[in-house]
């Protein structure tokens, strides 16, 4: 009984789908399957509120998956994620121009297949958390100098804007949203999914082509002070806490683009780099504050601390070739690196780099076939560790070396409000070649994970 509330809202779904039309006196142009939402245009209402300045949005994504191979253990599991979005213009409401805001809300529910049964930190599923209604957005915008700058400031995920890749998004596991090589190395996993900091974010766009990025953030979406849960997101369940005592967290990057208009003629592309600097205290990987390993039987078992941490990253969407008649029809490519501190970071190095191919079969201008591979490094000095555990009486371990992962989809989509997403993964070295919980030296096997996603815009 578990998964009955995503049974019954999938259920409900396919028998809306297969029921009657429903008309819309709004949108008379537009059938049930031929119109933008499922839910349409609530008798004119939704576009009513839209004119006046204010946006109501929702998706429902909702998906089943197992590993069919591999992994902890075999299983199947089904997960969902309701997200209603709420964007206000002030312009239109009050007539204060350039002042917008926006907010997220969330309701998770379902079983995680990469905590339960995988141990892998490339999670299998963006969508995947712990179950809980959240808040995960909610700011203010202001506009400056005829929209060429902004500022915005509230409860922000930190993956919204920094490090996106445009291509890298049509993909379901979760580091290529918010890289592994982030999430492995921040307090936390940084501000993103299910999470958000609070912090202030500028925005400069000189030209169409350039633009730059700074922001400060609040510097852990989830700080220990609170509570001593180990799991981060349930230290911060429902996205409350709008703290601002942590050490801060900067983020900076410019972005530059060629050939972004519709009507230009080369093949677009965008380039971005950024960096990262945080101030808070960060854990050595190998010894202890006395200068012991901490695979030793000997450590306290206390790590060396460090100020502060860093990272640089890199960024490439590019179009190779451009299906004739179309705006954005054929094949394209991304690219993400990184690299931060090694002495203080369990995943120091990660990239990424992946196919997408939009409009692949005849008749099916929208649909997208797409292929990535994601490697992350584990940190030298959590080998070098593990490998004194086991010389220095420490313990009976596998040595980390990498995790990586393959993922392969196809998202079709069926009308404009439905679309699915069968996907094939292939998870290697799950959690870095960790070991099982009653056999540490055993590693976990490599896994194999097949699933099918319905996203619903409603």
């Amino acid at each position: 009984m578990r998964h009955m509330p995503l049974t019954i809202m999938l259920a409900a779904g396919v028998a809306m789908m297969s029921g009657p039309a429903v008309a819309d006196d709004a949108i008379p142009a537009k059938g049930f399957w031929d119109r933008d939402t499922l839910t349409g245009d609530w008798g004119g209402l939704r576009s009513s509120l839209d004119e006046a300045g204010l946006k109501l949005g929702g998706v429902y994504t909702g998906e089943v998956l197992g590993n069919p191979s591999g992994g902890l253990r075999r299983r199947a599991v089904a997960e969902g994620l309701l997200e209603i979005d709420i964007d206000a213009d002030f312009d239109k409401l009050i007539g204060w121009q350039g002042l917008t805001f926006h907010t997220s809300l969330f309701q998770i529910h379902g079983r995680s297949m990469s905590a339960n049964f995988l141990s892998n930190q490339f999670t299998v599923r963006d969508i995947e958390a712990a179950p809980a209604a959240r808040i995960w957005a909610m700011w203010l915008q202001q506009a400056f100098l005829d929209d060429l700058a902004s500022l915005r400031i509230g409860q922000m995920p930190e993956q919204e804007e920094f490090c996106v890749s445009s291509n890298g998004a049509y993909f379901i596991n979760g580091t290529f949203g918010w890289p592994i090589g982030f999430a492995a190395n921040m307090p936390s996993g940084g501000g993103a999914y299910p999470l958000a900091m609070t912090g202030a974010r500028i925005k400069v766009q000189p030209t169409p082509e350039l633009a730059a990025l700074v922001a400060m953030f609040n510097g852990d979406p989830a700080p220990t002070i609170y509570s001593n849960n180990p799991d981060p997101q349930r230290r911060n369940r429902y996205g409350l806490n709008f703290d601002t005592n942590q050490p801060p967290h900067w983020f900076g990057e410019v972005q530059y683009g060629i050939n972004q208009g519709k009507d230009a003629e080369g093949l677009p592309a965008m380039f971005k780099l950024g960096g990262w600097y945080h101030n808070g205290r960060f854990l050595d990987q190998h010894y202890d504050n006395q200068g012991v390993s901490l695979g030793s039987a000997a450590t306290n078992g206390i790590a060396r601390t460090y100020r502060g941490s860093w990272g640089v990253y890199g960024v490439v969407d590019q179009m190779l070739w451009k299906k004739p008649g179309t705006e954005d029809g054929g094949i394209g490519a991304f690219t993400r690196l990184f690299a931060n501190a090694e002495d203080r970071s369990a995943m120091p190095y990660y990239g990424e780099i992946g196919l997408t191919w939009k409009g692949m079969l005849e008749g099916r201008d929208d649909d997208v076939a797409g292929i990535a591979v994601g490697y992350g490094r584990m940190s030298p000095g959590l080998a070098a560790r593990d490998r004194d555990s086991v010389a220095l009486g420490g313990g009976n371990t596998t040595v980390r070396d990498f995790e990586a992962v393959v993922e392969l989809l196809y998202r079709a989509q069926m009308t404009p409000w439905l679309t699915l997403v069968p996907n094939a993964q292939y998870i290697a070295h799950p959690g870095g070649g960790i070991g099982y919980p009653d056999r540490p030296a055993v590693r976990i096997p490599d896994a194999a994970v097949l699933g099918l996603r319905a996203v619903l815009k409603l």
